[in-house]
């Protein structure tokens, strides 16, 4: 009994970081494509915290339940990493 709830645990653990992982790349993507375009500074926060808000709705959607509940968690940590790396607020 053990073995399966670590092979679930494992499972959700594997899924949950694959889903943070491309979360972020497409975070990294959208803000070198808005960088590329000439929208830098308080146009390109607003435009990705649009974009971060809809992945929140999304993850709601799609996962439900207490899933959504931590990815929303990571989306709002980078939400937050974003307004305040434009704030000029120090982050180390």
């Amino acid at each position: 009994m053990d073995r399966a709830i670590a092979l679930v645990t494992g499972i959700a653990l594997g899924l949950f970081g694959l889903i943070v992982t491309a979360i972020a790349t497409i975070e990294h993507m959208a803000r070198q494509i808005l960088a590329s375009m000439g929208i830098v500074g308080e146009l390109q926060t607003a435009l990705l915290v649009i974009l971060l808000v809809g992945m929140i709705v999304a993850a709601f959607r799609v996962f439900g339940g207490a899933f959504s509940v931590l990815i929303s968690l990571v989306l709002i940590l980078i939400l937050l990493h974003a307004l305040l790396a434009t704030a000029g607020v120090p982050l180390h």
